[in-house]
């Protein structure tokens, strides 16, 4: 299987990813609901004159709109306090724009691995966050467009990686650059 099969596979898989997302959320809304007829069920509460059963009963059918309109409503906040691409990310998630002249041993090789990886790629530098209170090993990119793309990296991967093991993780938040994935990861955050 050459690379061009892998995406296509890939892209396959996200669009399942997807599907299964929303069937998620109908599983919630669901459950919700059932929970409702069960606790109505359990305190005697009579059914609705109109059917006879208590699934007829408009309690019922409120809490699934009320359920999902909560979904939805939470879905579209999150959207709009994400609206500034990936920067409103790095800086929700705690992250700190680093300055291009900083005197930060770790925070200027960060930045240069970034900008050598932007010329070999050929896509404009992206701004660098640093999580300063983050000391696991993790990094990330986020944006809508290449063009608007961040990378956040944690304090932790700055203090523990080498310069070639650094490479290696933005050459792989690159990848994730070059391929759009930072756009759906952008709104997948923002639905969850």
């Amino acid at each position: 299987m050459d690379f061009f099969q892998h995406q296509q596979k890939a892209k396959r898989r996200t669009g399942l990813l997807v599907l299964y997302f929303c069937l998620a959320i109908l599983a919630v809304v669901a459950s919700a609901t059932a929970a409702v007829v069960l606790t109505l069920g359990l305190s005697g509460v009579r059914p609705s004159a109109e059917g006879g059963h208590i699934l007829f009963n408009p309690i019922i059918y409120w809490t699934a709109l009320l359920t999902f309109t909560v979904i939805v409503f939470g879905c579209l906040l999150k959207s709009w306090q994400l609206r500034k691409g990936g920067t409103a990310l790095a800086e929700m998630l705690g992250g700190r724009l680093i300055n291009t002249s900083t005197r930060d041993k770790a925070e200027r090789q960060l930045l240069n691995v970034v900008e050598e990886m932007s010329i070999a790629s050929g896509i404009p530098v992206p701004q660098v966050y640093v999580m300063d209170q983050e000391s696991t090993i993790n990094a990330f990119a986020a944006g809508f467009r290449p063009s608007e793309a961040v990378i956040a990296v944690t304090r932790g991967a700055l203090n523990h990686f080498s310069r070639d093991e650094l490479q290696a993780v933005m050459g792989h938040e690159f990848s994730h650059i070059l391929n759009a994935d930072i756009r759906i990861n952008l709104r997948m955050v923002a639905v969850l």
